[in-house]
């Protein structure tokens, strides 16, 4: 394999008769593959990018994977690659307590992390150090399963059981917000699940990967391609 511009490693394999390159990045396998069948209904998603992360029934690890359409409406994987999930795994009865990772579609809208992301396209809010940057997790609270802004001991809600964007790290370094349980929000349904750099371990509910594919995700993710994931245990 012979190094890109980018110092990573890349090499061709004829798969079937087409040409796949594997890019390893960061000690990882990017598999980039063209023509092959996307593993979701293509009616059934509203635009052009979907990210898919799939994983065994009740496993806590699976795979996440970036497809796109292209020119003649063609869909291609871009790559695939390890990924973590709840410590319950990937279920449709996700809800706050429980480690499951919420078994759907739904729309990434916007990021956020605590490491400005240099050419996110999706909306994406820089955590800045003052830790007044909240996930509400009170049940009990209006603000439930939404992004707030207070200093600690002045929060409309009880911060014990909401999450401090600014001290989680790494893993809220670059993140994506999974739009479950927000429009409109069901208090107790679950909130505060996101795609953010793994710490190689199982997650309370939220899907984990590097952060170099974290980078990656957030440059490529678009709005005007009505970004979704798709999450769903095999």
């Amino acid at each position: 394999m012979e190094l890109d511009g980018s110092g990573a490693r890349r090499g061709r394999v004829v798969v079937g008769g087409l040409v796949a390159v594997a890019v390893v990045v960061g000690g990882v396998l990017w598999a980039v593959v063209g023509r092959e069948r996307p593993p979701f209904d293509v009616d059934a998603v509203p635009g052009s990018q979907v990210v898919w992360v799939s994983a065994a029934a009740g496993a806590d690890r699976g795979t996440l994977e970036l497809w796109q359409r292209g020119r003649f409406r063609r869909w291609e994987r871009t790559f695939a690659v390890p990924a973590w999930v709840g410590a319950e795994g990937i279920s449709r009865e996700a809800r706050e307590g429980a480690a499951y990772t919420p078994e759907g579609t739904f729309p990434l809208t916007e990021g956020f992390g605590r490491v400005p992301a240099v050419g996110a396209k999706l909306p994406y809010l820089s955590v800045d150090p003052s830790n007044t940057w909240w996930w509400v997790s009170d049940t009990e609270s209006p603000l439930y399963n939404q992004k707030y802004r207070c200093a600690e001991g002045e929060c409309p809600f009880d911060t014990a059981l909401s999450e401090n964007l600014g001290r989680t790290e790494p893993q809220y370094d670059y993140a994506l917000v999974i739009d479950y349980n927000r429009f409109p929000v069901v208090p107790g349904r679950g909130s505060a699940f996101f795609v953010h750099v793994d710490v190689g371990r199982p997650t309370a509910g939220c899907v984990a990967v590097g952060d170099d594919v974290m980078r990656t995700l957030l440059a490529t993710l678009e709005p005007s391609r009505k970004p979704v994931i798709d999450i769903h245990a095999r």
